[in-house]
């Protein structure tokens, strides 16, 4: 009875250590935003405003303690700019959910007219920024007027800069890509071999003692 109640306790133990591991964090504390910011203001406050089609989205490493303000980095091909100088393809960061703050509508193969704001010249964006799908976007376009293009790509071995002015502090701060969503199951599956090694070491041991 003892050796079953053993068994049974670091079962538990490890599943409970799994799911940590796996399960996402949820949506405790939620983001609250003023509203949806005008043009002008954006215009005044954003280090950058473009349109762009993400093409990679790559998901915070995975740890036993997931924060739904962990980052997430967007990729994305800058097609019209407003403000900044921006090269073809510019990476920004938001937070992993809506819960903090970040824009978590991010999909591969899709537009957005983003704006963003600079930290230490890094590009970031957040759910109260205004960033949206470039499809709904129709009357922050007509307000924004013509854009200008990105500047040219960076000579082979060179790696250029993105110019940006400092702006306002990022929004605090989930979208993360296939393998980020798929690992769950990995794990899942590493606990049931675990599990099932565990069993067959005392189921072993047992009949041993038996004998």
């Amino acid at each position: 009875m003892m050796r079953k109640s053993k068994v049974i306790i670091m079962l538990s133990c490890l599943l409970l250590l799994v799911s940590l591991y796996t399960i996402k964090p949820s949506d405790v504390f939620a983001c609250s935003c003023a509203g949806p910011p005008e043009v002008a203001e954006s215009l005044e406050r954003s280090a950058a405003i473009f349109a762009g089609k993400v093409t990679q989205i790559a998901g915070p490493t995975r740890k036993l303690v997931m924060s739904s303000a962990d980052p997430v980095h967007v990729t994305l091909e800058v097609t019209e700019i407003w403000k900044g100088e921006l090269n073809p393809v510019t990476e920004l960061t938001t937070a992993m959910s809506s819960a903090s703050c970040g824009y978590d509508q991010f999909a591969v193969g899709s537009e957005y007219l983003v704006f963003a704001s600079a930290e230490s010249g890094r590009l970031t964006t957040g759910l109260c920024d205004g960033t949206k799908p470039l499809t709904t976007a129709g009357k922050e376009l007509s307000e924004l007027g013509a854009g200008y293009p990105p500047k040219a790509a960076p000579p082979p071995g060179e790696t250029g800069s993105d110019t940006l002015a400092e702006g306002m502090l990022p929004s605090e701060g989930e979208a993360a890509d296939q393998t980020f969503m798929q690992r769950p199951f990995l794990w899942g599956a590493v606990a049931v071999l675990l599990a099932a090694g565990l069993w067959l070491y005392f189921w072993r041991k047992k009949n041993r003692n038996v004998k």
